[in-house]
C-alpha cells in the first residue's frame, strides 16, 4: 500500500533550487486561431506573435503567462510550467539537474534564459532567469469597470463623499460596470492527477523549494496521502497558498494527466462579469462560481476550445514559513468548496 507521510516533514534548505514565483505555461492547441480568440475573451492580452507561438500576458510583471502553439499531432498538449529562479546561482543549480536542457529565449518577449527538466510523471518544469520584467502595475487593468470604489458593508460605508468640480455639494461615489473579459493579472497555479504521485512529490520537494500547504489522505486510510497543495517557501516572505498541486491518480487512469491551469483576476465583481461574458460567448462552463475551502479562492472553471480546463480565481490565501501544514482526511466534495454549484462528476 502506498504511503506518503514523508512529505509532511519536508523543509526547504539552501541546497535546493530556490524559485521566486510561477511565471508561465506552455500549451499546444489543435486549432490555435480558435484558442487565440478564446484567450482574449478569457482576459489575456497578446504580448507577441510569431510563426511558432503566440505569447499571452496578464497585466502583472511577467512578460507572458501562457505560450500557445499549433499542435503538430492534432491533439492538445501541455508542455509544463516555468518558474523564475531567485538568483543566477539557483538557475545554474537547475542546469545541473538530471536530464536538464537549455532552451533559447532570445526571440521571446523579455529575453532571458531557460532550463527544462523532465519530471517523473512525464511532464516538464522550466526554470527561467534574466527576463526583462514588465513594470509593476500601479492599478488594475480592466475592461469591465466604468468606476469602481470601495465596498459598502453593513457597518462601514467606505465609498465616501467628495467634492464635485469644486462646487460645494457633496456626492457619493457609485459602482458602475460594463460587460467584458475578466482581465488576467498573472498565472497562479496548475496541477496534475499523477500516476507517479510519490515520485512526483519527491521530485518537486527534494529539488526545489516546494513545500506542502495542505495535504489530504484517503478516507479511512490515514497512511495513504492522495493530494497535496505545494507553495514556494520564501522564508518570511509570503507566497500564494499553492502554485502546484498533485493528486494521486485512481488505478483506472491510464497515465498522468494535467488537471487545470489557473489565472488570478482582481476581485469578485471582475470574476462574475467575466463569467457572464464567457457564458454569453457560448463557452463551456465546468464549475463555478464558488469558494474553495483549501486555499480559499473564489473559483470559476471553464473548458477552453481545445478541451483544457482553465480557471479564473480571486481572493486566494497566502502563506509563509510560519504557516502550519494541515493534513486531514479527504471528504469528497465537502473538502473542495464551502459554497457554489454542486461538484460535477467530470471534476
Amino acid at each position: 500500500m502506498p504511503s506518503s507521510l514523508v512529505i509532511l516533514p519536508v523543509h526547504n534548505n539552501a541546497s535546493k533550487v530556490q524559485l521566486a514565483r510561477i511565471s508561465h505555461v506552455y500549451q499546444s492547441h489543435p486549432d490555435l486561431n480558435a484558442w487565440k480568440t478564446f484567450a482574449q475573451d478569457f482576459g489575456f492580452e497578446i504580448a507577441a506573435e510569431s510563426d511558432q507561438a503566440i505569447y499571452f500576458r496578464g497585466y502583472g510583471r511577467d512578460p507572458y503567462a501562457c505560450v500557445a502553439s499549433q499542435s503538430t499531432t492534432g491533439e492538445k498538449e501541455f508542455g509544463g510550467a516555468a518558474f523564475v529562479a531567485r538568483t543566477e546561482e539557483d538557475f545554474m543549480k537547475a542546469t545541473s539537474l538530471e536530464n536538464a536542457s537549455i532552451v533559447d529565449l532570445s526571440t521571446a518577449p523579455g529575453g532571458g534564459k531557460m532550463v527544462t527538466i523532465p519530471t517523473p510523471g512525464g511532464s516538464k518544469i522550466h526554470v527561467v532567469f534574466g527576463q526583462e520584467e514588465r513594470p509593476l502595475p500601479t492599478k488594475v487593468v480592466s475592461k469591465t469597470e466604468v468606476h469602481k470604489g470601495e465596498l459598502n458593508t453593513s457597518l462601514a460605508k467606505l465609498r465616501k463623499v467628495k467634492f464635485l468640480l469644486l462646487i460645494p455639494w457633496l456626492v457619493g461615489e457609485f459602482q458602475r460596470f460594463k460587460p467584458g473579459p475578466a482581465m488576467i493579472h498573472k498565472l497562479g497555479h496548475y496541477g496534475f492527477i499523477s500516476k507517479s504521485w510519490d515520485e512526483d512529490v519527491a521530485f518537486y520537494t527534494e529539488n526545489f523549494n516546494f513545500v506542502p500547504s495542505d495535504v489530504l489522505h484517503a478516507s479511512g486510510k490515514a497512511e495513504v496521502d492522495i493530494l497535496t497543495f505545494l507553495h514556494l517557501d520564501l522564508g518570511k516572505e509570503f507566497s500564494d497558498h499553492h502554485s502546484l498541486f498533485l493528486a494521486r491518480a485512481p488505478p483506472d487512469l491510464p497515465a498522468t494527466m494535467m488537471h487545470h491551469t489557473s489565472y488570478e483576476v482582481d476581485d469578485f465583481d471582475t470574476q462574475l462579469l467575466g463569467h457572464e461574458y464567457l457564458l454569453n460567448k457560448g463557452y463551456q462552463l465546468v464549475w463555478g462560481v464558488g469558494r474553495h475551502i483549501l486555499g480559499s479562492q473564489i473559483f470559476d472553471y471553464w473548458k477552453d476550445t481545445s478541451g483544457f480546463t482553465i480557471e479564473h480565481y480571486a481572493d486566494g490565501d497566502i502563506v509563509n514559513e510560519d504557516t502550519k501544514v494541515v493534513r486531514q482526511e479527504d471528504q469528497g466534495p465537502n473538502t473542495l468548496s464551502v459554497w457554489g454549484p454542486k461538484l460535477p462528476e467530470v471534476f
